[in-house]
């Protein structure tokens, strides 16, 4: 039997009226929207920035699909469509609610690109399966195919912004499958007001129900009621983007979205944490609003950033680990820094398959180089699109400890170094671009008035830019390399 789902968002307003709103807040950085994002100030999320940002965390973003949108392009995963039982490929993650690219941008808007607003977790990655029509119109049956689809592509939050009146046994399975793998399951407590009967899957207790709040941290009129409601978040005139541009957009939908991006944050903060310590951390530190207590307009209360990564810091406390700095060059050499710690007695470096912060164990991704054992280490073309780890054994109140430090790179075997020339100037090609490669090069320009003569680039007399591609045939298994670049002639 057909089990009906729609979005849960309301409230569509148009960008002037949001903002004319009066601006308190001084951005923290260059989005210019970000000042009028009244719920990242008001839950501290702006407050964390510094030591968590969301890197290396996917969130799943189960909707309307999201994008495309210049603010989300640089956070957006290639997406999957489930739609009347049918699984497609939609790597243009066409969006043609609004809806999911609007909290897909409460999530992971990119932050500090000099456009529109920040995401909650501003630098994770968004995951878009797309199970809801252009009328946010969906079937429970897809609904649980895409949750499935997340949780085995490396989903750690996955957000269900939509919801039924009726429990689908095929969701509630598919969500017990994401749980098993690992991910936290956010889900919308719904918009029908306080007389409405629980929505659902919010109502599944292996979902954290999220309803919304105002600015002033009051119940909405659409807000419902209800024991399965377990934490408040930002939902009210929440500005963020949709079909190419921004909106602000109300519902618990908007508020779920907060509560996705907190929980990547501290996902990403700490590696070690599974999902049922995000999710028991997030709801022990809600500030308490309304009836004191639990209550069923609120749950546990306000979500709050600042005592959410407090409480985290003190189960994991930070790992005083080494660090080093790189550009991504192959042939760099990175040199281990030792601040604030002493008494080592070992170094090691790993080449690894991905990023991540510090951590006191050997990730799984990561290999120990062969006689890398002191303290700077030069790269080679073995490390061409891996990262760079450095370890240390070291002695702390008497007991040995070992740190590993956060990943560099990924490492490229062929960079551009220069990107302007002067009018009717002629420069040399290999202050321009470089590779770690000796084999040989050849260049072609690919649009504009320069030329290549020999080995040097010829500029024009009249301001333009340049689009050139350099080829490298260099040894395996990089048999080409190849890289295009803008140079720009004033």
């Amino acid at each position: 039997m057909r089990k009906p789902f729609t979005s849960l968002a309301i409230c569509f307003a148009s960008l002037v009226s949001c903002l004319a709103l009066s601006s308190q807040v001084e951005a923290a950085a260059n989005d210019p929207l970000l000042a009028q994002q009244w719920g990242i100030f008001a839950t501290g999320i702006d407050r964390v920035w510094a030591v968590t940002t969301g890197k290396g965390v996917t969130v799943a973003v189960v909707d309307s699909g999201s994008g495309p949108h210049p603010d989300l392009a640089e956070n957006l995963l290639p997406g999957r469509s489930f739609m009347n039982s049918t699984e497609t490929p939609d790597g243009n993650d066409v969006d043609n609610s609004g809806h999911g690219s609007h909290v897909a941008g409460i999530i992971a808007a990119v932050a500090n690109n000099g456009i529109g607003g920040s995401g909650v977790a501003p630098n994770a990655k968004i995951l878009p399966v797309k199970v809801l029509d252009q009328a946010g119109q969906g079937d429970a049956r897809d609904v649980a195919a895409g949750v499935r689809f997340a949780a085995d592509n490396g989903a750690k939050v996955i957000n269900l912004s939509l919801g039924g009146a009726t429990e689908s046994p095929s969701l509630s399975q598919a969500i017990q499958y994401a749980n098993d793998k690992g991910a936290l399951v956010v889900a919308a407590a719904g918009n029908g007001g306080a007389s409405d009967k629980p929505k659902w899957p919010a109502s599944l207790d292996l979902t954290i129900a999220v309803t919304a709040v105002d600015s002033s941290k009051n119940a909405t009129s659409f807000d419902q009621r209800g024991d399965y409601i377990d934490i408040a978040a930002p939902g009210a005139s929440i500005v963020s983007t949709a079909k190419g541009d921004y909106v602000a957009l109300s519902g618990t939908s908007m508020a779920a979205g907060f509560v996705a991006g907190a929980a990547a944050l501290l996902f990403a903060a700490e590696p070690r944490i599974t999902n049922s310590q995000v999710r028991d951390i997030l709801l022990r530190t809600a500030t308490d609003i309304g009836e004191p207590g639990r209550d069923q307009t609120f749950g546990v209360g306000f979500l709050n950033l600042v005592a959410a990564l407090a409480e985290l810091q003190r189960i994991f406390p930070p790992v005083n680990a080494p660090q080093v700095t790189a550009v991504g060059h192959v042939g760099e050499t990175l040199v281990l820094n030792l601040e604030n710690i002493s008494e080592v007695s070992a170094v090691k470096w790993f080449r690894c398959e991905s990023t991540g912060p510090a951590a006191a164990e050997i990730p799984a991704d990561c290999i120990a180089i062969a006689k890398a054992t002191k303290r700077s280490y030069r790269t080679s073309q073995a490390d061409a699109r891996r990262t760079i780890r450095v370890g240390i054994e070291y002695t702390r109140a008497g007991i040995k400890q070992f740190a590993i430090s956060d990943a560099v790179g990924p490492f490229f075997l062929i960079w551009q170094i220069g990107s302007e020339v002067k009018l009717s100037s002629s420069t040399n090609l290999a202050k321009l671009f470089n590779s770690s490669s000796s084999g040989s090069r050849t260049y072609k320009v690919l649009g504009g008035a320069c030329r290549i003569t020999g080995s040097r680039l010829v500029a024009p007399a009249a301001p333009s830019v340049c689009r050139v591609r350099m080829n490298v045939v260099a040894r395996a298994p990089f048999p080409k390399l190849t890289i295009v670049g803008d140079i720009s002639v004033s």
